[in-house]
C-alpha cells in the first residue's frame, strides 16, 4: 500500500488502458476513451483492500470541437457533461455519459502510473464529483411549470445556452411556489444565470453570459403563466449558502433530447 501513498494517483487522473486486465470493460468502451478516477483522494489511498475494494471509473469520449455544447458544461445537464483536457499541451473536448461509470480493482493502481499525457482541470474535477452525485439528489422544477414552455421556446432555449452557455455554472430559480398550479395561476420567478469570476473578468465573456440572462428573461416571458420578476447575472463568490438553500437549481436536460443537444 506504500506504492498508493507514495503515486500521484488522484481523483480526476487518467488510467491507461493497460493497467486493467483484458475484459474488464465492456466492449462499446473505445481505446481512444480516457478512464478518470472518480473516487476520492482517501480512498485511492485507503489502507485496507477490504474496506475501499474498487476505485471508480468515468469514461470520458473524446468528440470533435464542433460538437462544444454549452448546455452540457459546469454540470447543467444531470446525463452529460463537456469539458475541455489539456492533453499533450493542447486543448482537447471530451464528454462523459453518466452511465458510463465502472468500477474496478483498486489493485490495478499498484501496477502502473497515471497518464501524464493529460491533465483534467481542478475545477472540472471538482465538478465532475458533484455532478455524479447529484443524480441522485437534485431538486425538480414543478412539472405544471415545465408543460408551460412551449415547444418552440425550448428550441430557441436550447439554442442560446447550446452556442453561449459554455461559461454558465448553473441557473437557479427563486419562485412563489415548487407546488403543481392550476392553469389559471401563475409561476412568479426571479432567475439567476451564475458564471465564475473569471468568466465576470473577461469583457467578451461577461457579455455573451448577459446576453443569456436577456433571452432567457425574454423567452421566458412569452410563456402563458410565468412571469419573470427579475433576472440578473452573478459570479459565484456571490452565491452564498442561505441562496442555494433557498433557490432551485434548474437542469435543462428535458429541453429536448439528448441526441438535438448535439445535432445542429
Amino acid at each position: 500500500m506504500s506504492a498508493l501513498l507514495e503515486s500521484e494517483w488522484r481523483q480526476g487522473t487518467v488510467v491507461p488502458h493497460d493497467l486493467l486486465p483484458s475484459g474488464t470493460l465492456p466492449t462499446s468502451v473505445p481505446t481512444d476513451a480516457k478512464l478518470i478516477v472518480l473516487s476520492h483522494d482517501c480512498d485511492l489511498v485507503n489502507g485496507s483492500y477490504e474496506a475501499e475494494p474498487f476505485v471508480e471509473l468515468f469514461a470520458a469520449r473524446p468528440r470533435p470541437p464542433e460538437h462544444k455544447n454549452g448546455v452540457l458544461f459546469n454540470g447543467k445537464n444531470p446525463r452529460r457533461l463537456q469539458f475541455f483536457v489539456q492533453e499533450n499541451g493542447e486543448p482537447r473536448l471530451y464528454e462523459i455519459d453518466v452511465h458510463e461509470k465502472y468500477r474496478v480493482d483498486r489493485r490495478i493502481l499498484e501496477k502502473g502510473s497515471r497518464d501524464s499525457s493529460i491533465a483534467v482541470h481542478e475545477r472540472d474535477v471538482v465538478t465532475m464529483a458533484k455532478w455524479a452525485s447529484r443524480r441522485y439528489n437534485r431538486p425538480s422544477m414543478p412539472t405544471a411549470f415545465l408543460n408551460r414552455i412551449s415547444n418552440p421556446i425550448k428550441d430557441k432555449l436550447t439554442k442560446k445556452l447550446k452556442r453561449d452557455g459554455e461559461d454558465v455554472v448553473c441557473i437557479l430559480v427563486a419562485a412563489n411556489t415548487i407546488e403543481e398550479l392550476a392553469d389559471d395561476k401563475s409561476y412568479r420567478i426571479i432567475l439567476w444565470v451564475v458564471i465564475y469570476p473569471d468568466a465576470g473578468q473577461e469583457e467578451t465573456r461577461e457579455q455573451r453570459a448577459i446576453g443569456v440572462v436577456s433571452e432567457l428573461r425574454k423567452l421566458l416571458s412569452q410563456c402563458q403563466g410565468i412571469e419573470v420578476e427579475d433576472a440578473d447575472l452573478r459570479i459565484t463568490s456571490e452565491v452564498t449558502m442561505f441562496d442555494l438553500q433557498s433557490l432551485v437549481r434548474w437542469d435543462f436536460d428535458y429541453l429536448s433530447p439528448d441526441d438535438a443537444l448535439v445535432e445542429g
